[in-house]
Order: structure tokens, then sequence, then C-alpha cells
């Protein structure tokens, strides 16, 4: 396992988990999203094996109910809440088992994005910090030089078309880890494996 915490989302392949899986990833994400073009059903999920690692759903739109269900049906650790919910609906879930995004790019300033963070302390066990100013796995990177010094409550993952080109930039913010798509497929939800390798041994090369 490495230093870092590493997420590949996106999953909709078994061959594409069980890569992951032997790569020594810490977390797999599987999209409820319907406008997602690596949407996944929580059926098809379930039947996705992942021995050994955290697995996380990442739901926009749902209810708290929706997301309780499916929770329990593609048999999730983690709901990642990628739709703007409020700490009202990250209790409902669970904070312990809630990963909240965000996006800082929607911030004037450094201070205001930490205010934002400090305001989810109590709702969420981590955070996650994407590009763009809502929506994801659109292969924009984040300006990484804003996240430097970032100071958070909780410990948060850094997303944003990365790949083996740009994970290290990444990894220069005080990021616990990383989330991992759009820079390693062929196609959405085809992850491309030698680009998926690369990735994890240029994050892995960083702490030896």
């Amino acid at each position: 396992m490495s230093v870092v915490t590493i997420k590949v989302c996106g999953m909709t392949r078994p061959e594409d988990a069980a890569a992951c899986v032997a790569l020594g990833v810490n977390m797999l994400g599987f999209i409820f999203a319907s406008k997602s073009p690596r949407n996944i059903t929580p059926e098809h999920a379930a039947s996705i094996e992942t021995p050994g690692v955290l697995r996380v759903g990442v739901f926009v739109e749902q209810t708290v109910d929706d997301v309780l269900a499916i929770i329990d049906e593609a048999k999730l650790d983690i709901a990642q809440l990628h739709g703007g919910q409020d700490q009202a609906f990250c209790q409902a879930i669970g904070p312990e088992r809630v990963m909240r995004v965000f996006w800082p790019m929607r911030y004037d300033s450094t201070a205001a994005f930490e205010a934002e963070l400090a305001a989810y302390a109590d709702s969420a066990h981590r955070f996650l910090c994407d590009a763009g100013s809502s929506g994801g796995g659109h292969g924009v990177s984040l300006d990484f030089s804003r996240l430097t010094n970032l100071q958070s409550p909780r410990p948060w993952l850094i997303a944003g078309g990365l790949g083996p080109n740009n994970v290290l930039d990444a990894l220069t913010t005080t990021a616990a880890g990383v989330d991992i798509n759009s820079g390693v497929e062929e196609a959405p939800g085809k992850k491309d494996h030698d680009k998926l390798r690369q990735t994890i041994e240029r994050i892995r090369s960083r702490y030896e």
C-alpha cells in the first residue's frame, strides 16, 4: 500500500477492478449518476469483486433514502457526495462514511474555502477537492498551487484529470490521497492498465 490514499473511480468492468486490486489501491469508486458515461447500476456494482479495498459510491442527485438503499445493495463502505449536499444530508447518511466533494475554484480565496471545509468538519470523515466548478470526470486539472498549504479539519483527496504526467504535481499539496479516473482511461469507464500502473508507480516512487 502507498503512503497516500489511492482511489480509482469510475469502475464499470471486473477486469479493471481486478487490476486495481492487484496494484494495491485503497479505494474503488462506482458512479451512480444518470448523466455520467460511467454510470453503473447498484446490481452491477455489487457483482464486481474488490477484495480488501474500500468501496465508494458517487452520488449526485439521489435522496437520503436512495443513497442508503444503494449503499446496501451495492455493498459500499463510503458515500461520496458529489452534488453539494448540505450538512443535514451528510448527517443522515452518517458522517463516518461520508466523503464530501468540494470545488476549490468556486471560492474567491483560500480562507473562504477553508471556512467552508470547517463548516463540514462534523459532517464528513473525508473531503475531496475536484477541478472545475461542478460535476467531475471531465479531465480538467486543478491549479495545484492554490492547495499547497490548505488547512483542512479532515483528510482530503485531490481529483481532476490525474494521470502519469501530472500526479506528482498533485502530491505537492497537502492532500492525503489522490482520486484517479479520466486520466487513466482509454474511454469513459474503460481503464488503460498501462497508464494506471504508471500512475501508481510514480506515486510510490515519491516516497521511496
